[in-house]
């Protein structure tokens, strides 16, 4: 038999928790549900980093943030970090990447051989909704019923661009083994979905309205993010309705999904295939009062992992240990009897997906960091070191660690408290954990060693832009090579002047 597919589906925004195989008993993920029966069911993944772009630095590298770039959205993945595509293409696999993927620079292959649709030319890689806000979007504010025709629906071409490149391939070259990474983009913002998703939530998803007193116990981070997006100032009203569409966002992309798998089954295409589910990180969805990601909550830096195929145990097992993102890379090289190439700083876990239960997970905890003072937003630049504006955690089952980068740290005992609401790190009766755990998280980190390597990364990054002007949100590609947009009706193919004083689009500034 010759080296198995990859199968890799992504989704966004997406945390762990909102999973009926979670044990969500709201949300409808009939098709997620049908593939966790069949999968290792990883229950404590953690993202290296809970933001777009360098979450999947990380994943396709096998490296922390600070070892690959991955500061902040729009960072260049720089052309010495080898890739999980690039090191399969080289190994004889078909590479190819399908959506959102939010790459920086001029490189927008970085290893993928084919990508049929998806965000090519700088456009964020998200629908803009209301159309009228094109090039920018709203969160919660914007929550309601889809403007966009179901067919022009970026998850549903998605689906259908994933599912005719995987046939063809099938079909043209049945022999060689193929790795295609499916990216959605829900449930991220716009939390907008077709109406009978939405109306399926209607008055179902529990919601919870904080006053400004719940707002002042937490940490120093939080309150300042809190000051910067307006938490605060939301109404009951949006709350609501920004629940329930979040719900319906992740009903729609796992009919998306399922149409997906099940149209891979039906052609027989799937039959010698590692699947793996998983989301780039998680979304707060109102959990504590507080809405997108970045934090270091579980609802920000947790989510689902599933995999089943070739090499793995059949049928439903649960892992509890931690795993990192960063462990998917280096798994899959030994599930494919591929080396693991040099730098990658994920574990090996393949003994565990072929014996759940009896052998043990290589690592003691899972790290996630975030560095705000990264963004390269103009709008939103904030100087470098500035207090309380970064964070990285250590996570394993019973704790969780938090060290704030010129602030305090957190220590969450989550056996005793799941929902991180007691802040334990000063109890004298813990002060042995905590040592331990901070031990653990200076681990071959210093903030002074990852600002200086910040400050090196920044001088490089101007020479791999691309100067190419974005479009709409996502582009199709040619058999030869060329690039079109595929939204350019949808929105007039306009592009925004942004005055100056606010920034504007990332894009716009830097390419």
């Amino acid at each position: 038999m010759t080296r198995p597919n990859i199968l890799l589906i992504q989704t966004d925004n997406h945390t762990a928790a909102t999973n009926g195989f979670m044990g969500d008993r709201i949300v409808q993920t009939r098709n997620l549900d049908a593939l966790a029966a069949r999968s290792v069911q990883f229950n404590l993944a953690v993202c290296a980093t809970p933001i777009c772009t360098p979450s999947r630095m990380c994943l396709i590298t096998g490296r922390q943030p600070h070892n690959c770039a991955g500061w902040s959205n729009h960072w260049v993945l720089f052309p010495e970090h080898r890739t999980w595509p690039q090191h399969f293409a080289d190994h004889g696999y078909t590479t190819c990447q399908v959506g959102k993927m939010h790459f920086g620079g001029a490189d927008q292959m970085h290893g993928f051989q084919f990508r049929p649709y998806g965000d090519l030319k700088h456009g964020l890689g998200h629908q803009p909704e209301p159309l009228s806000s094109f090039p920018g979007y709203d969160h919660v504010q914007s929550a309601g019923v889809t403007e966009i025709p179901e067919s022009l629906i970026q998850d549903n071409v998605i689906t259908r661009e994933a599912l005719a490149f995987a046939l063809e391939h099938e079909d043209a070259q049945p022999e060689k083994p193929w790795f295609m990474y499916v990216s959605y983009t829900r449930p991220h913002p716009p939390l907008r979905s077709p109406g009978r998703y939405l109306r399926h939530y209607r008055d179902k998803v529990p919601y919870t309205v904080y006053d400004a007193s719940h707002y002042a116990t937490l940490s120093s981070f939080d309150q300042w993010l809190t000051d910067q997006n307006g938490y605060a100032r939301l109404t009951a009203d949006e709350i609501k309705a920004g629940r329930e569409a979040y719900y319906a966002n992740i009903d729609f992309v796992d009919d998306c999904i399922g149409e997906l798998i099940s149209g891979l089954e039906h052609a027989g295409a799937i039959d010698n295939t590692i699947v793996i589910f998983l989301s780039d990180h998680g979304e707060m969805a109102g959990a504590h009062g507080i809405w997108h990601t970045g934090k270091f909550y579980d609802e920000s830096i947790l989510t689902a992992l599933l995999m089943s195929g070739p090499g793995i145990r059949a049928g439903h097992h649960e892992v509890n240990a931690p795993i990192s993102h960063l462990d998917i890379f280096p798994t899959c090289c030994r599930l494919c009897d591929l080396p693991v190439p040099d730098g990658v700083e994920g574990f090996d876990v393949s003994p565990v997906l072929a014996h759940p239960g009896h052998s043990p997970m290589p690592r003691e905890y899972a790290a996630c960091e975030y560095m705000y003072w990264g963004v390269r937003v103009k709008a939103h630049a904030i100087a470098l070191n500035t207090p309380c504006r970064a964070w990285r955690t250590v996570v394993n089952e019973q704790w969780k660690y938090v060290h704030i980068q010129g602030g305090e740290s957190l220590l969450f005992n989550r056996a005793d408290d799941p929902m991180e609401d007691n802040n334990v790190v000063d109890r004298p009766d813990y002060a042995d954990v905590r040592d331990e755990l901070h031990r653990k998280l200076c681990t071959d980190f210093s903030w002074e060693q990852v600002v200086a390597q910040y400050q090196e990364d920044l001088v490089r990054i101007d020479q791999y832009a691309s100067g190419v002007k974005p479009t709409t949100p996502n582009q199709y590609t040619l058999q030869d090579g060329r690039t079109f947009d595929a939204e350019g009706e949808l929105y007039g193919a306009r592009w925004l002047a942004v005055p100056n004083v606010t920034g504007g689009i990332i894009p716009q500034q830097y390419g």
